[in-house]
This record gives structure tokens, C-alpha cells and sequence, in this order.
């Protein structure tokens, strides 16, 4: 006899009581002003027999160490593999982790208040459970741009070719947007995951509260199909961010030109509206569209750890990257404790084939970014800017890719055992 599966979700608002700092920015020295939208945690619990797992999205810019610890021990979680924790990655939220203060100190009651909501929205659903159907959508979104431009720019070194941040159309973008649609026996929609890869960095109040993008499509998805759980998870956006460039008006604006190179700006308001409400446009008519029928048939989560040591060389040691698969059967999601480029998404496509995948960056407390082999030599934020905010003393090896994505590799591809998460974790701290 076949084993079902059955899912429960729901919501909590997660916005803040009080002024505390936002995350996303080393600039900001001042706690957040107004409120212009509404922060949100999603869940959806999908259990059978004798699994479970526990995908938990939040609109925050990372859901930090203590949060997740937080909700491990609240939940009583003896294996916190089936806790998935992602954020929005929105950059117009309060700082939930501890250790990352120069893009935001985190405000530790607003962390104890999150964990308490997201705590009780999961107890309240984790006994409940309704057959359901899963139907997968995808479509091209096109409203992102890469920001990693290797060009000859003036350097401290003089005149020559670097990388900066910079529009570059040319450069790789996951346009994909991936959707999948749980539904009621009686074809009612019951919840929602969307999947994008793009930074959301440009809503145009500086120290206001926003889910950014992510909270239009909400908004526009549940108009559509009612008031039900909106999943968002941020795909592999490292190098990617919104489209907004142009020329600086003056004399300043010119020679930044010339120096530098192209640059991104602020949008208006207005801008960001409309690239907003397009954007939701286009996800809500990729949910409308003809769906490819998934079969739940199994379902299995595994965290899989690679050293620091493996990928990098001179840090501390301590920082370690974790994959996180939960493999339902019928689609994968995989997720990372960091900030991964684009090609990332191309590698994992290539060993992990053969059903949907949705790629996840910004999972739990993520370490550092994620370049890939090419960019080591051309340096630039993701080789090497973010290191001072992310407080990373390592040094990325020449060759990173491999190392990184092998041991996810070799566990999806592993037979399956009873002894499979004590083996991978005797194997971690051996490391």
C-alpha cells in the first residue's frame, strides 16, 4: 500500500512592535522610521508516515544562528534536518542575526518575538494534515540583471582590468521563476512556493520596513488564489540584483562614469512599482498556466556539511557551509547557508536532473558569498568585498567548485540507509 503524504500551512505577521535597525546595509545608523508593508513568516509542514519536514520562509535578510536555534529547541526537534529555514533576503528588515553587525545589529527581543510566532504557528498546524495534489509551473520572469562588470576601470593599482558592481547585460541571470501549487482534493488552492533568484535591494525608502518584491507577488498571488500561504525562496542570486541603471546627472556623476564604469541607482518610487506589479504580473500568469503533475511518493531530508577547510584556506576553521535537501519524489529544493552566484544554479542542474529543482540561497546562517573558479582571479565583491561584513577571514582556494558541490553530489547519490544522517555526521565532525 502506498504511503500518503499530507501537508498543513499557514502565516504569522513577524513586523516589528518598536524601531529596531534593518538589516541588509552598513550605512543605515538609525533605526527604521515607518512601516510601509507588512513582514510575514510562511510554513508548510508536509508529512508521511514516518517523516516530516518543515519548510519555514520569512521575510528577513537572513534568518540567523539564534533564530533557528531558537525554533529547534521550541519545537523540541531531536533532528533538525527537518527544520528547512530560509529568508526573503529582503534588505528593509530588522537584523535577525547576531553576528553579522555591520549590516545590522540585531535587536535580541525582536528575534525571541519572531521565534515565539513562528513557534506557535507551527505547533498550532503540526497535528493537522489534509490530502493534497502538487502541481509544478515555471516561466521566464526577465526582470533581473547581473551586477558583477569586469572591465578596465581606475584601481589602486592604476588603470586596469577589474571587477566591480556594475550593470552587465551580458553577464549570467536565472530568469526562471519555479512554482509549485498545493492544492485541496477539491482543486482549491491550499499554499504556494515561488522561487527567483534576485536581490531585493532597491526598495526606495532607505530605513522603512518592506518585504520588498516578494510582499507584491504575496499580494497579487492571494488576490488571485486566496488567502493562503505564500512561500517565497530566494534561488542562487549572488551576482544578481534589479535591472535600475542610468547615468548621475553633474560633473560627479560623469567622472564616475569614466572611472568606474556603468552604475546602478535608486529607483524612483514609481520605477519600483511598476517593476514590481510587472514582475508579480508575470508570476501569477506563469501560476495560471498549463501545470506538469508531480507524484509525492517519498520524502527525505539530509544536511550535508563541507568543511571550511575544504574550500577555503587562513580563516578561523569554524565556518562551515551547509547543504540542506529535502527530495519529495517528485521535485528537489536544495538550499545553502550562503550567498551563491548564478552558476551555482547551472552546476546543481547538471547533477541533480531529472525532476524540478528549486535552488535556495540564505538559509539559516549563511557564511559568506559563493564565486565561482572564474572570478577568483578577477577578484570583486564576491570573491572578496563582503568579506569585512561577513566577518570571513578566509582566503576562497583557486578552485572551489568541485569541492563544493561534490559532497551534495555523492549524497543525493548514495544508496539510502537507516544509518544514512548518523554517517554523514560522524563524517562532518571528522572533518
Amino acid at each position: 500500500m502506498a504511503e500518503e503524504f499530507l501537508i498543513s500551512s499557514g502565516c504569522a505577521d513577524i513586523t516589528p512592535r518598536r524601531p529596531v535597525m534593518l538589516g541588509g546595509y552598513n550605512k543605515r545608523t538609525a533605526p527604521f522610521t515607518a512601516i510601509a508593508g507588512r513582514l510575514e513568516a510562511n510554513v508548510l509542514v508536509i508529512k508521511g508516515p514516518s517523516s516530516r519536514v518543515v519548510i519555514v520562509s520569512t521575510d528577513l535578510l537572513y534568518p540567523g544562528e539564534t533564530l533557528r536555534s531558537h525554533l529547534v529547541k521550541n519545537l523540541g526537534l531531536a533532528d533538525d534536518d527537518e527544520l528547512f529555514f530560509c529568508a526573503s533576503h529582503t534588505h528593509f528588515a530588522p537584523m535577525t542575526a547576531p553576528s553579522m553587525p555591520r549590516l545590522g545589529v540585531a535587536d535580541a527581543d525582536y528575534v525571541q518575538y519572531v521565534a515565539t510566532r513562528i513557534t506557535a504557528l507551527i505547533k498550532s498546524i503540526e497535528h493537522q494534515g489534509e490530502p493534497f495534489a502538487c502541481n509544478y509551473h515555471e516561466g521566464r520572469a526577465n526582470h533581473s540583471m547581473n551586477r558583477r562588470l569586469v572591465r578596465f576601470r581606475v584601481t589602486r593599482a592604476g588603470f586596469a582590468r577589474s571587477s566591480g558592481l556594475g550593470p552587465n547585460p551580458n553577464g549570467d541571470r536565472d530568469e526562471s521563476v519555479r512554482i509549485l501549487k498545493f492544492t485541496k482534493p477539491s482543486g482549491k488552492p491550499s499554499a504556494i512556493l515561488w522561487n527567483y533568484a534576485c536581490h531585493p535591494t532597491d526598495f526606495p525608502e532607505f530605513l522603512q520596513v518592506s518585504a520588498e518584491y516578494p510582499g507584491i507577488v504575496r499580494a497579487r498571488l492571494r488576490a488571485e488564489f486566496g488567502d493562503i500561504p505564500i512561500l517565497f525562496m530566494q534561488g542562487f542570486s549572488g551576482d544578481v540584483r534589479p535591472p535600475f541603471s542610468g547615468r548621475s546627472a553633474g560633473i560627479v556623476g560623469f567622472l564616475r562614469r569614466f572611472l568606474v564604469g556603468p552604475q546602478f541607482r535608486k529607483p524612483l518610487e514609481s520605477e519600483w512599482e511598476k517593476w514590481s506589479n510587472s514582475l508579480a504580473d508575470s508570476v501569477v500568469s506563469f501560476a495560471r498556466s498549463v501545470p506538469r503533475s508531480l507524484q509525492i511518493d517519498s520524502l527525505m531530508a539530509k544536511r550535508v556539511q563541507v568543511p571550511e577547510s575544504e574550500f577555503a584556506a587562513g580563516g578561523s576553521g569554524i565556518k562551515s557551509l551547509i547543504w540542506h535537501l529535502v527530495d519529495c519524489g517528485g521535485f528537489r529544493i536544495v538550499g545553502i547557508n550562503a550567498e551563491p552566484v548564478v552558476k551555482y544554479r547551472r552546476l546543481l542542474e547538471r547533477v541533480l536532473s531529472g525532476k524540478p529543482l528549486l535552488t535556495v540561497g540564505c538559509i539559516d546562517q549563511p557564511i559568506c558569498y559563493l564565486p565561482s573558479d572564474n572570478m577568483i582571479p578577477e577578484r570583486g565583491y564576491e570573491v572578496e568585498g563582503f568579506r569585512t561584513l561577513f566577518d570571513f577571514d578566509a582566503r576562497f582556494q583557486n578552485r572551489l567548485q568541485d569541492a563544493i558541490v561534490r559532497p551534495l553530489t555523492e549524497a543525493v547519490t548514495e544508496p539510502e540507509s537507516s544509518d544514512w544522517k548518523t554517517r554523514v555526521r560522524v563524517h562532518a565532525e571528522a572533518s
